[in-house]
């Protein structure tokens, strides 16, 4: 590997044609789009900030996970700590990688504080207003869209692990985020000032206090940086990004289930399961459905801390598991929170020494369980190897006991900075946090492991799924469709994370029959698009066929990636896009939503968009009210009720016979359509199309004026078999008998009929 070692105060440049970094001797990072000037570093150790005296300075080649490129590094020294920097510029890219390492060459600890990686100003595009974002606020998995908004003179931005700036005049886009965030607290904050642009862009570890031994290496935190004109296309990056740096694996594709809580809550009984499994194995197995999940109410004591069955599950786990998979094809599955114990456990009885301490010594109270017998709880210190190996021993016994997905609850607590008795100094956040899910996969191996309020950051290959959002709480329930709002905001603004780091989940979803119609489809919908996995969460046993219609309508779970098409023009985006493409076909589909509970609002879709010709016509059916909406060119514009979503399939319009949509999957096709042809000879549509046997069904077609279906008399099994819906629309109703349905339809030429269309 060769290399260039520069004199003390000489200016180092890397360059390719995207990006450029420059040390002289502050840190400069240029693109066209953006830059970052005169960014410096600072450090705290032992609870004062460091004087670092620069030793070494050299370029040099390097390869790793994301590329090969050209590297500068450089050494520092502060008293004992030697600190090693290095900036990496990715060949043929605008990717540019800050990472470095601890050294503590004393012989006595050193503690670590806050460390600044790099704090500057910054320059995107213009700058004539304050730039939208994509950023974490605060909490462990949420992310959030701050919408452009001209009239603001300021604008601070705060996150946790990555802001995404965009500007759209001129269209710019700055992404700054970390790619690993194992040994430290991963925070970023930005200002803007109309005027003065981004005067400030800090990047910082927060160690708390992480104590490192003698001759000890501490790594950093892998920081990504780079800027284009797409934001989407920065985002996306960075997920893969996210995923190739990860330790393990990243674990994707999303599943199917039933959670009892919001069906039993804490009543919930090995009866009530299996009654479900009746359900479940009939109206939604076939479809791809595969866990029944026992929530909270499983456990001894209706606490946490002692994780063995209770009272309502007298024959165990193994027998639960077994009847399950024996009767009804279906697997087990348990909400649990391992790091959250009870005073009234009989583990805290056992072991009050693994608990994180205060600063008296004594066991610090996390909170109060909000359930009865409501006791104080407290949170298992992961840094003991004993709790680690317990952790990782309990989740080996379930997995010995037939359980095969597991739902993870407030192990946030982990990331508390609480204190340690030893040395009466903070203990680490992250670091603690990763090392319990660390314990988690070790014992679960290969279960599907579920986190709630799991932080993409430290997921990868340690969860095969995680969600940002609250509680989806009761259909129907008064007052609380906010936190769909809520839940839609992250699902959205996250979208760079599905199936890169893990599955980008959303809380179980109920859509009881105390839900109007609407918020049930917005339910459904949210879920689906957004790629989740497919989680009901009522009493199955007493739906209406209406609900279990819906419900088999997001089923199998898996799509294509969503985007939103209004990532920064609204606080929650509502415009989903999907491109929607098979062995069969291709075609759009748009997930559009009304978060407003009070008045109706349009949504306008422009064909450009989506990638497609302004200028081409396509047919627009939406799903829901199974509503052919029209010969659309340019754009699309709906007004959607309060408080309602709607979900259309744009295909181009063909000037023949042609599929337009279909009742049985939200993405009209995508799951259930086989194969499509057009036969010019026999002038004949025919096609497959497989769905659960049992199910009736529909799919709708648009006919061209110059075309109708062919209709011998009398009828013969070679005619059509169609029903004239209106305009150019027919229906085919099917019954499925087997899985698969093929099907031919014929049609003959006719003259050209003037038919009035629903959008003239």
């Amino acid at each position: 590997m060769s290399s260039q070692v520069a004199a003390q105060n000489q200016p180092l440049r890397l360059t390719n044609p995207r990006a450029a970094v420059t040390l002289s001797p502050t840190l400069n990072l240029t693109w066209p789009q953006a830059t970052i000037n005169n960014a410096t570093f600072s450090v705290e150790a032992n609870g004062a900030r460091l004087n670092f005296q620069l030793i070494e300075s050299l370029t040099r080649a390097f390869s790793d996970a994301l590329g090969k490129g050209q590297e500068l590094r450089q050494v520092w020294r502060a008293n004992s700590l030697r600190y090693e920097r290095e900036v990496r510029l990715y060949d043929n890219g605008a990717v540019i990688t800050l990472n470095g390492r601890f050294v503590n060459e004393s012989t006595n600890d050193i503690r670590l504080g806050t460390t600044q990686l790099l704090q500057g100003a910054w320059q995107l595009g213009a700058m004539t207003e304050a730039p939208a974002a994509v950023l974490n606020p605060g909490k462990l998995a949420q992310t959030a869209a701050l919408p452009f908004a001209g009239t603001l003179a300021e604008r601070d931005y705060t996150s946790v692990g990555v802001i995404a700036f965009a500007s759209r005049i001129p269209r710019a886009a700055l992404l700054v985020g970390y790619i690993r965030a194992d040994e430290a607290n991963p925070d970023l904050s930005a200002s803007y000032v109309r005027g003065a642009g981004g005067v400030k862009l800090a990047v910082t570890s927060r160690f708390l206090n992480r104590v490192i031994a003698p001759q000890q290496t501490v790594e950093l935190n892998r920081v990504y940086l780079s800027a284009g004109e797409d934001a989407y296309a920065l985002l996306n990056a960075y997920g893969d990004a996210m995923a190739k740096s990860a330790a393990l694996p990243a674990r994707t594709g999303p599943i199917s289930l039933w959670c009892s809580w919001y069906a039993h809550r804490m009543e919930v009984s090995e009866e009530k399961v299996l009654a479900n499994a009746v359900v479940a194995a009939k109206h939604f197995a076939p479809l791809g459905f595969e866990y029944m999940q026992v929530d909270h109410g499983w456990q001894r004591g209706d606490v946490t801390g002692d994780w063995i069955p209770n009272e309502r599950f007298p024959h165990g786990l193994k027998w639960l598991s077994n009847e399950l998979k024996n009767k009804y094809g279906l697997k087990l599955g348990l909400w649990i929170s391992p790091t959250d114990v009870a005073d009234s456990s009989q583990f805290y009885q056992q072991h009050p020494d693994w608990m994180l301490k205060g600063e008296d010594g004594q066991p610090k109270v996390h909170w109060r369980w909000f359930w009865k017998p409501n006791p104080n709880c407290y949170q298992l210190d992961m840094s003991r190897q004993d709790a680690f190996d317990y952790t990782a021993a309990t989740f080996k016994r379930l997995v010995d006991e037939g359980v095969s997905y597991f739902k993870i609850d407030f192990i946030g607590g982990q990331n508390k900075e609480i204190f340690y008795p030893s040395n009466n100094q903070l203990t680490r956040g992250w670091p603690e946090l990763r090392r319990a899910m660390q314990a988690v996969r070790a014992g679960a191996g290969d279960a599907w492991v579920r986190y709630c309020q799991g932080p993409p950051l430290l997921a990868a290959g340690l969860g095969d799924g995680s969600y940002g959002g609250d509680d989806t709480a009761d259909a129907g329930q008064a007052g609380l469709f906010r936190v769909l709002r809520d839940n839609a905001r992250i699902l959205a603004t996250s979208f760079w994370v599905s199936e890169r780091v893990h599955t980008r989940e959303v809380c179980d979803m109920s859509v009881r029959m105390h839900a109007d119609v609407e918020e049930a489809r917005v339910r459904a919908a949210l879920m689906t698009l957004a790629n989740a996995s497919i989680s009901w969460s009522d009493e199955l046993q007493y739906l209406p066929p209406s609900r279990i219609r819906m419900m088999q309508q997001c089923l199998p779970p898996g799509n294509p990636p969503m985007q939103p098409l209004d990532l920064f023009e609204r606080d929650v985006p509502s415009i989903w896009h999907i491109k929607a493409k098979n062995a069969a076909d291709s075609w759009d589909v748009v997930g559009l939503f009304n978060f407003n509970e009070d008045h109706s609002e349009p949504r306008r879709v422009r064909m450009s968009e989506l990638g497609l010709d302004e200028k081409a016509d396509y047919a627009v059916f939406e799903f829901w009210e199974e509503k052919f909406i029209g010969v659309l060119k340019g754009s699309v514009e709906l007004t959607l009720p309060p408080a309602s979503s709607r979900i259309l399939s744009i295909r181009r319009l063909s000037d023949k016979p042609q599929l337009i949509g279909t009742d049985m999957h939200v993405l009209q096709g995508f799951h259930e359509l086989k194969q499509i042809a057009w036969d010019e000879k026999q002038l004949a549509l025919s096609g497959a199309f497989t769905r659960m046997p049992g199910l009736s069904s529909k799919a709708f077609y648009y006919v061209p004026a110059t075309y109708a279906p062919k209709f011998e008399f009398p009828l013969s099994p070679r005619s059509a078999r169609l029903t004239h819906v209106g305009g150019y629309v027919w229906m085919q109703e099917i019954e499925f008998k087997r899985k698969d349905f093929a099907w031919t339809i014929p049609f003959e030429r006719v003259k050209a009929a003037t038919v009035k269309e629903p959008n003239e």
